[in-house]
């Protein structure tokens, strides 16, 4: 029996949903939360955001799994045990949707989804003229397992889209760049911005004051990525003055968004509580039990982070 210790980063509401999953595949396995005491028994920890220090008690773990495809929630903990492999997800279904979310936000702002629910309200009919956006530049920084899907989905609508990344990915359908020199030229070319990068060490902090100006006047910030990656307060300046014409936010620094945030307060600023792809734990599953299943053989699990590049 193969004991698995969970945390959801919540209440630890969705264990049994999590456990029936791994049941319809492997009946050798059981759940229990990462803050029991019976967690110290675990070979596996499936966590999310778990509790300082508590992976460090536990003394018979194998395998670390992300809960997520982002990993930094991890790197948080400094007792992180460093010979303990850790996994990620990489899951289609939610890289689905997470392009369906940035086409959702950047089509309702190209076709000025907010002018016109502001004219429903007061019960103006009125059209403004509609935007040419066939060509449009779109810069997409991060082009791995999500931004890679993004990315095409917007190069089949018809934009011109440029992938970003530190480094070449090969066999890619759009054009690529890497390097300091390249994304600067990108941040000042393009009218739309998506990032979408998982935060590391170079990542975080990457979208300043200086970055927002030297975007061109009215370009649109989106941003699926991490909080930490942007200045918010340089964010909403931009906005505000309007050199930016506005953003797309599913990440925060801090998470929930406190409800003393100034973001509440511009309408140009679009607030989604990071929803835009939620793990599907029926989706899932399987790459968590076969990373187990080549644990106990002594064979290097699927997805595997490098704990170098964070990633």
């Amino acid at each position: 029996m193969t004991l698995i210790a969970f945390h959801d980063g919540d209440d630890n509401s969705s264990l049994d949903v999590w456990h029936n999953c791994a049941l319809k595949i492997e009946k050798n396995m059981s759940f229990v939360s990462l803050t029991d005491k019976q967690a110290e028994k675990a070979e596996v920890a499936l966590v999310w955001n778990p509790p300082k220090g508590r992976l460090a008690e536990l003394k018979k773990l194998k395998l670390i799994c992300s809960l997520g495809q982002g990993v930094d929630h991890l790197w948080k903990d400094i007792s992180l045990p460093a010979s303990i492999p850790i996994m990620r997800l990489i899951d289609p279904f939610m890289s689905h949707a997470l392009s369906q979310w940035v086409i959702a936000v950047l089509l309702d702002f190209l076709r000025d989804g907010s002018f016109y629910r502001s004219k429903r309200e007061k019960r103006e009919f009125y059209k403004l003229s509609q935007r040419d956006t066939f060509g449009m530049d779109v810069a997409v920084y991060g082009v791995g397992a999500i931004g890679s899907v993004v990315a095409n989905t917007l190069k089949n609508l018809e934009f011109r889209v440029t992938g970003w990344s530190q480094t070449q990915k090969p066999h890619l359908l759009f054009e690529q760049e890497t390097g300091k020199s390249a994304f600067q030229k990108l941040i000042k070319s393009n009218l739309i911005h998506i990032c979408l990068l998982p935060l590391t060490k170079s990542t975080k902090s990457l979208f300043t004051k200086d970055i927002f100006m030297q975007m061109p006047k009215g370009a649109y910030f989106i941003n699926a990525g991490r909080g930490e990656q942007v200045d918010e307060m340089a964010l909403l300046d931009a906005v505000r003055t309007g050199h930016l014409s506005g953003a797309a936010l599913d990440v925060f620094c801090e998470e929930p968004l406190p409800k003393t945030h100034p973001f509440w307060d511009e309408k140009k600023i679009s607030i989604w509580p990071h929803v835009a792809a939620q793990t599907n734990p029926e989706t899932v599953i399987r790459q968590i039990i076969d990373s187990i299943q080549a644990v106990k053989l002594g064979r290097r699990p699927i997805n595997i982070v490098d704990p170098i590049r964070q990633y």
